[in-house]
């Protein structure tokens, strides 16, 4: 009789669908502070894809400028959202894409820095941490 308790009382609580968690100490960092909003979309976006794989693509996710122009950032906007994202240390690029050409399509790999997974996914190296003060944050930005 507990253990069926038990089982209720976690399925309850339990999270539904796939989610992704942000740590306090990342959220309250220097390095969240400075991010400007293309980049946080560009985070937002390569969370889903990160989800949509189940948590096993980190270090190969995908997205691609149309992707993240249907995501709210302008195409112009997207090289200099990826510049930030990597400076702060909240992204990898773990493959370098190239220009399409007809039907020839390489696009960019990339790793979420915060985030853990399953499968090949590598391990959280976190950063972001690197980033100590207010002017470091400023400097990685410029």
């Amino acid at each position: 009789m507990k253990r069926a308790a038990n089982r209720q009382r976690r399925r309850r609580s339990a999270i539904a669908g796939a989610f992704v968690a942000h740590t306090k100490d990342m959220r309250e960092s220097y390095a969240w502070r400075h991010l400007p909003d293309n980049a946080r979309r560009l985070l937002d976006r390569l969370e889903i894809e990160h989800m949509r794989h189940a948590g096993a693509e980190n270090g190969r996710l995908i997205c691609t400028y149309a992707d993240l122009a249907e995501h709210g950032i302008r195409r112009a906007s997207v090289p200099l959202a990826i510049r930030q994202c990597v400076e702060l240390g909240f992204l990898r690029i773990s493959g370098q894409g190239q220009r399409s050409i007809s039907s020839f399509r390489a696009p960019s790999l990339y790793v979420l820095t915060y985030l853990g997974g399953c499968g090949d996914s590598p391990v959280p190296t976190n950063d972001w941490l690197r980033i100590k003060s207010d002017t470091d944050a400023a400097a990685a930005l410029l």
